[in-house]
């Protein structure tokens, strides 16, 4: 769609746009910088059929959860508030990260999320958002093996095994809205005290448990930050971040193989396949399913063995939500 056409369609009139400037292209997306009455704004087009930021948008704002000043939206465009020129708010920057208000002000945007994720979840979240672990499949482990050279490693069939039966484990504890790729480039802070914090760009938005979340967002805090953020959350739930361990690792691993190289990122994941506490993380995410009924058999052919006897128990969420 031509950039007239979009314009058009948010209700501004191409002739009395001002300034207008590129700013950045994406294989999805593309932003522009531009003046409209003087005033500056950001304006991300997306290339996609049906591009989920901008339901993101509406779902967010109708659920109540903080999110950057949009003064118009079409399915296919945002037109945002420029945060450069912004009275109120600010990009973060990487030394933000570090400092301990941060953390906090960050853990009470997800807490927003997290308690309206759990409400939207019970009601019924739409089809569009999707739950990451979902994408992973047996014949996708044991192909991980294979393209990093790990074939003997017995993760790969461990994992394949116990797949279902774990995410199925998971699926019994509360659901709730995933941001999923925190970074403090995504990151706005507020200029004035108290500090508030805003996290943009809902690309990735989806459903899964609050602690991948949670974790998600540790690992790009410095540690004074992670205690703060901790600290203001509040608890979380043992099962989820024993389930999470093995679970978040194998879709990282996943979505690395499947790349034409492994990429920087992903190299943690490697090293905890090879090290053997995949592998620890995963034995340890079984041990929840119980039953002695359940057991992996070593000799089996291939993926998805997982034999029961009668007295395996049904699954039961064993932590309130």
């Amino acid at each position: 769609m031509d950039l007239e056409t979009v314009l058009r369609d948010l209700g501004l009139n191409p002739r009395e746009v001002r300034d207008l400037a590129p700013v950045r292209r994406g294989e999805a997306s593309r932003l522009y910088r531009l003046k409209i009455g003087g005033k500056p704004h950001i304006l991300k087009c997306f290339g996609e059929k049906d591009p989920l930021e901008p339901k993101a948008y509406d779902l967010l704002r109708e659920l109540r959860v903080p999110t950057l000043p949009v003064p118009n939206s079409t399915p296919y465009a945002l037109l945002l508030e420029d945060l450069e020129a912004s009275l109120l708010w600010r990009l973060a920057d990487e030394r933000d990260v570090e400092s301990r208000d941060v953390g906090k002000a960050v853990a009470e945007w997800y807490q927003y999320l997290h308690v309206a994720g759990r409400s939207l979840v019970r009601r019924g979240a739409p089809d569009w958002l999707e739950w990451e672990w979902n994408i992973l499949t047996p014949e996708a482990i044991l192909r991980m093996g294979t393209v990093l050279e790990m074939e003997e490693n017995p993760v790969w069939r461990f994992a394949a095994q116990y797949l279902e039966a774990l995410r199925s484990r998971a699926r019994q504890l509360p659901m709730t809205l995933n941001y999923n790729d925190f970074h403090w480039t995504n990151l706005a802070l507020s200029r004035q005290p108290p500090l508030r914090a805003i996290v943009f760009d809902y690309h990735l938005l989806g459903i899964g448990l609050a602690w991948s979340d949670c974790r998600n967002v540790l690992s790009s805090l410095g540690p004074a930050a992670r205690e703060a953020f901790l600290d203001a959350y509040g608890p979380t739930h043992a099962e989820e971040r024993i389930l999470d361990e093995p679970l978040s690792v194998l879709h990282s691993l996943q979505v690395a193989t499947n790349r034409p190289t492994i990429p920087r990122w992903a190299m943690a994941c490697v090293e905890k396949a090879r090290s053997g506490s995949l592998l620890t993380a995963l034995e340890r995410a079984v041990a929840l399913l119980g039953g002695s009924g359940e057991k992996w058999d070593q000799a089996a052919p291939g993926p998805n063995v997982l034999t029961q006897g009668r007295d395996t128990p049904t699954l039961r969420n064993p932590i309130a939500s």
